[in-house]
């Protein structure tokens, strides 16, 4: 019983953890704190990095985790903790909200745009949520049902992270089909 209320504990201490540093990055982008670390960054490199890392999930839950980059490293200007934590939260909501099929990360270059499509066939989102997704602690209806934690802040500094490196992020979704979340990075 000790064991157990010990790591129910560690549970919530990790969460409450994951909370403060959301808003601690939420907090940064509104007061325009610049990254200091900005150097060029292999998208190509962080990109097969961050999937890999989720590589171990996608099979355990029977689901096929496709990675395309192109043959020649595609890089940005930017900090590269920032672009792993936008492509960590993309990847680990895509495996998270799809139950079969397949996750598909797709990195390309479009006229001077690095273009990461993360798409999944996943619970997909309702088209009255899709405007809200990218909130502060916005949750679609159907997130919450089939998974608990989650602080609705993740796709917000998204947001927030691929705009300060002049960049947008778009969202397409049917509801139990999927979702494409496109990032365009200069």
């Amino acid at each position: 019983p000790q064991a157990d209320l010990v790591g129910r504990a560690q549970r919530r201490v990790r969460l409450l953890q994951n909370l403060v540093n959301d808003l601690l990055d939420l907090a940064a982008g509104k007061a325009d704190i610049r990254p200091a670390a900005s150097r060029e960054v292999s998208l190509s490199a962080v990109t097969a990095e961050v999937c890999e890392r989720f590589a171990a999930r996608a099979r355990e839950k029977g689901l096929t985790l496709a990675v395309e980059v192109p043959d020649s490293p595609l890089t940005v200007w930017s900090d590269p903790a920032d672009i792993e934590r936008v492509l960590t939260n993309l990847v680990s909501n895509a495996v998270k909200y799809t139950t079969a099929g397949r996750v598909t990360v797709c990195l390309t270059e479009e006229q001077g745009t690095a273009r990461l499509a993360v798409s999944d066939t996943g619970i997909g989102i309702a088209p009255e949520a899709v405007g809200h997704v990218f909130e502060e602690f916005y949750r679609a209806s159907n997130a919450k049902a089939i998974e608990e934690a989650g602080t609705g802040l993740g796709l917000a500094i998204v947001k927030d992270l691929v705009e300060r490196y002049g960049g947008r992020v778009e969202v397409a979704s049917v509801v139990g089909r999927g979702s494409t979340f496109t990032v365009m990075l200069p």
